[in-house]
């Protein structure tokens, strides 16, 4: 006989799932960010295997996303595929370290990550309005500076993604913004990096023992969905109007759930 709790479960782990590819493949990034400190929080996830089931159970989602955005023209395949490589190594870098941490410590190093991160998110979000409503432009050409910014960035965004189970996407959306990408290009871009930076991470944990595969698959049943859906609905927001609710709600709410895991 099944178990009700266990049903239950699966069916909120798969909701989930739902609501965040839904969310990161309209908004950008792989949900990484929201999938830890969820876990964490809600189900009462060790942050160990958080980590490892966030980079698994994002892969799906960014592969569906990236489809879906590439078919929508949102993606910048020169810039996402220097962020991606760099990102490769990063991830293994943070996935060897995180194992060198206590799951206490890796729960308060993700608070402070999370509050750091609001400082070029507040930055940009000036920047991110100003360009929200322009119309796509030609491709700027791949100069020495734009390949070591991507480059850095990207190295970066794996790092985060290791370390923490993050999808890296602050790190990724701050450099696609510097780098100059209308929006619509920052979102779709920013799916293909952090499939780079999923599979990397998820590779760095996958000889450990913080894989849980039932959590995983049921956290990728709901995403998968999500992100088909996510891209067409992009396609049907007025991006202007999207931004000035966006920037800020995303920073509260990357706020909050830092402070959370910092004081938890």
């Amino acid at each position: 006989m099944l178990n009700p709790s266990l049903l239950l479960m699966t069916l909120l782990l798969s909701l989930t799932g739902l609501a965040i590819g839904l969310l990161v493949t309209v908004f950008g990034g792989g949900g990484g960010f929201f999938y830890v400190p969820i876990l964490v929080l809600l189900f009462h996830i060790p942050a160990q295997i958080a980590i490892a089931t966030s980079l698994a159970a994002t892969i799906p989602t960014v592969v569906v996303g990236s489809i879906g955005h590439y078919r929508k023209g949102n993606i910048d395949l020169r810039i996402g595929l220097l962020f991606g490589f760099s990102g490769l190594f990063g991830a293994l870098i943070g996935a060897y370290s995180s194992h060198l941490m206590s799951a206490s410590i890796l729960q308060k190093g993700f608070g402070v990550y999370s509050i750091i991160l609001t400082i070029p998110m507040i930055l940009t979000s000036r920047n991110r309005l100003e360009k929200a409503g322009a119309s796509k432009k030609e491709p700027k050409p791949l100069d020495a500076y734009r390949v070591v910014l991507s480059c850095f960035f990207g190295a970066l965004s794996g790092i985060m993604a290791g370390l923490f189970g993050t999808s890296g996407t602050a790190s990724i959306v701050a450099g696609l913004y510097i780098l100059g990408l209308p929006v619509s290009t920052i979102v779709g871009t920013s799916v293909l990096v952090v499939l780079f930076n999923s599979i990397s991470g998820f590779l760095g944990h996958v000889f450990s023992a913080g894989l849980d595969w039932p959590l995983i698959f049921s956290l990728s049943a709901g995403s998968v969905i999500g992100a088909f859906l996510g891209p067409p609905i992009l396609a049907r927001i007025d991006v202007k109007a999207l931004e000035k609710v966006y920037g800020i709600a995303f920073i509260l709410l990357v706020l909050i759930l830092g402070v959370i895991m910092l004081i938890k």
